[in-house]
């Protein structure tokens, strides 16, 4: 089942439109990628700040992701190796991970770049 992740949160008034188009953009992208709408819509809370220090890890070679792109419940796996590998960064207690740079992006081919 695939879907979008919405941070939880009530926006101010002025920021309702706003978010609302951010999450229309979100949904265009899911189309494009997947090749289907998504089913709904997941609010979760989620921290969002970038922690103000990071340990590198290394570089980012390759992603590998289960997606059912294409296929609505059906998923498989795709393998991306990147050209120009981004950093792959955690934060200091090691619980999140980051990627920083980079040159890919996601387009209705998949992850490119």
């Amino acid at each position: 089942m695939s879907y979008l992740w919405k941070r939880y949160s009530h926006p101010a008034s002025g920021e309702q439109s706003l978010v609302e188009r951010e999450i229309g953009a979100a949904a265009s992208l899911f189309r494009r990628f997947h090749r289907f709408a998504p089913e709904r819509i997941i609010c979760q809370q989620f921290e969002r700040t970038v922690p103000r220090v990071l340990v590198r890890l290394g570089e980012l070679r390759a992603l590998v992701y289960s997606s059912d792109r294409g296929r609505p419940g059906r998923p498989r796996s795709f393998i991306h190796f990147m050209q120009d590998p981004p950093a792959l960064a955690s934060d200091a207690r090691g619980r999140r991970l980051f990627i920083l740079g980079g040159s890919y992006r996601v387009t209705p081919f998949g992850i490119e770049g």
